[in-house]
């Protein structure tokens, strides 16, 4: 398997089979399944008995407001998602974080600290931040009254084609651009 396999979890169809490069959505009932299961997924928490998670790598999570590290500039907490994942000259890692900043859109915000750039552009700080850890699948939380990950996500980003995403949701209408997981 390359991807991501979740088998009798609460809150999934029954056997979820994800490869890389899929772009799923799983809409719950409400958050606290999707908080549960966000955590799941990502190795936060341990499934119940019977329950399965198969990964086959690493699977980074980013929050529905993007995860960042507020004393750290846009740059900085990608560059820190590289380094805590890589041993790599610091150099190296700002120079490929800014390749990924730049082609999740971010270019103009590099500088900037999370509490400067709007509730969208640290969203993609996020997803930004997760794909220098080079991972098998990325889980997307939600919120109301963010912009929709659909929205913000350039799926045409080479970067984006070899991770699962994997976006948890209380709301259908906020899917756009995922597949429905069924």
């Amino acid at each position: 398997m390359d991807g991501l396999l979740l088998d009798r979890l609460p809150g999934v169809p029954q056997r979820l089979q994800l490869v890389r490069g899929e772009q799923r959505a799983l809409v719950v009932p409400d958050a606290t399944t999707a908080r549960r299961l966000a955590d799941l997924v990502s190795g936060l928490e341990e499934p119940s008995p019977g329950a399965t998670i198969e990964r086959s790598g690493a699977v980074r999570l980013v929050p529905a407001e993007g995860g960042l590290l507020p004393h750290l500039t846009v740059l900085e907490n990608v560059v820190h998602g590289h380094t805590v994942t890589h041993r790599v000259t610091r150099r190296a890692a700002e120079e490929e974080s800014r390749v990924t900043a730049q082609r999740c859109g971010l270019e103009d915000v590099l500088k900037s600290y999370p509490h400067e750039i709007t509730s969208g552009r640290r969203r993609l700080a996020g997803v930004a931040r997760a794909l220098r850890a080079h991972p098998a699948a990325i889980v997307l939380e939600d919120a109301a009254g963010l912009p929709t990950w659909g929205s913000l996500l350039w799926f045409d980003n080479p970067e984006l084609w070899f991770p699962v995403l994997l976006l948890i949701t209380t709301d259908q209408a906020r899917t756009t651009g995922f597949h429905y997981a069924d």
